[in-house]
């Protein structure tokens, strides 16, 4: 693809897989959209040579959204050994400027150009704070503060607060994560590896292994089988900490669930499992009800909220 309009080159870079594009402003070019298994490459510089190689496109800016922290300009994933800054995004891409930002920033920058589908609670407004939840290869939340100097997303790792612990079998689960990890973490339920996780505890140890596509199409077939249970404690888990970051964050501009898993756990989020941990908080389940939940199921998400975030720094 050659041309002579520049062009934004976004980058969703997950724990296990990166997606690029080029954007025309803020659009996403979806015919330039290719993903790339993490597992086939050195390194994020050889991933962006290899998008190079079909799409030489003149590039005017690149921006890069990391899933981990991002210091100094420099991003790291939290799931696998690669960094990222600025000056090595320019000189893979021969961008004039770069930008290196997590993946949830990239995701709370999206919000104002693409829709969620209601969950629970009214409906979504136009202000407030925003509170984008990810759940994917790994987990974490961030609220969105919209100001009149713009849009800022406030960094975390809420992926590795404690479990929540309610009731006999979430107690018996954070305990059997413990002596296998450590520590008991909400990313060691609400992930991808998670749900394995989760199904081995609820299946117990003459478990099938299963991928995670196969628990969840097994579940929603058999609503009696260890495959559903884990899909209903895995959701329902996902539900109480998102009540608690809501109790925390109070986002009266609604709560924003992005990333694959989400996207799977549909069926049951749709449910009264959600629902059902979300609100369980006592005399402030009302309040709780107040705060519109959606799932956000644009899978481009965070490539538009790259581009966004590059019209807003130029």
């Amino acid at each position: 693809m050659t041309g002579t309009h520049p062009f934004v080159l976004a980058a969703d870079v997950g724990g296990t897989n990166t997606r690029l594009a080029l954007c025309n402003g803020i659009t996403v070019d979806t015919s330039t959209v290719r993903r790339f298994p993490n597992t086939g490459f050195n390194s994020l510089t050889d991933v962006l040579h290899a998008y190079r190689q079909e799409f030489d496109a003149p590039v005017s800016a690149a921006c890069v959204a990391v899933a981990g922290p991002v210091r100094n300009g420099v991003g790291r994933l939290t799931n696998r050994d690669w960094q990222i800054a600025a000056d090595a995004l320019c000189a893979a891409t021969g961008a004039a400027e770069g930008h290196v930002i997590n993946d949830l920033a990239a995701q709370g920058h999206a919000l104002d150009h693409i829709e969620g589908q209601a969950i629970l609670g009214p409906d979504l407004p136009d202000k407030g704070t925003r509170l984008v939840v990810g759940v994917g290869t790994g987990f974490n939340a961030s609220p969105v503060h919209r100001t009149a100097a713009g849009t800022h997303v406030v960094a975390s790792e809420a992926g590795h607060v404690s479990l929540p612990v309610w009731n006999a079998q979430s107690l018996a689960l954070a305990e059997a994560i413990a002596r296998d990890r450590g520590f008991a973490s909400v990313e060691e339920v609400l992930s991808g590896r998670g749900l394995l996780r989760v199904h081995g505890f609820c299946a117990g140890p003459q478990a099938e292994a299963l991928e995670g596509r196969a628990i969840l199409e097994r579940a929603s077939h058999a609503p009696d089988s260890a495959e559903a249970a884990a899909a209903e404690l895995m959701t329902e888990t996902l539900g109480r900490v998102v009540g608690d970051l809501a109790l925390i964050h109070l986002p009266d501009g609604g709560v924003f669930l992005v990333g694959g898993m989400a996207r799977a756990l549909r069926p049951w989020l749709m449910g009264p499992s959600f629902s059902r941990g979300y609100l369980d908080k006592g005399r402030f389940s009302d309040f709780l009800r107040t705060f519109p939940v959606a799932l956000v199921e644009d899978d481009y998400a965070a490539l538009t909220g790259c581009a966004d975030y590059v019209a807003r720094a130029t």
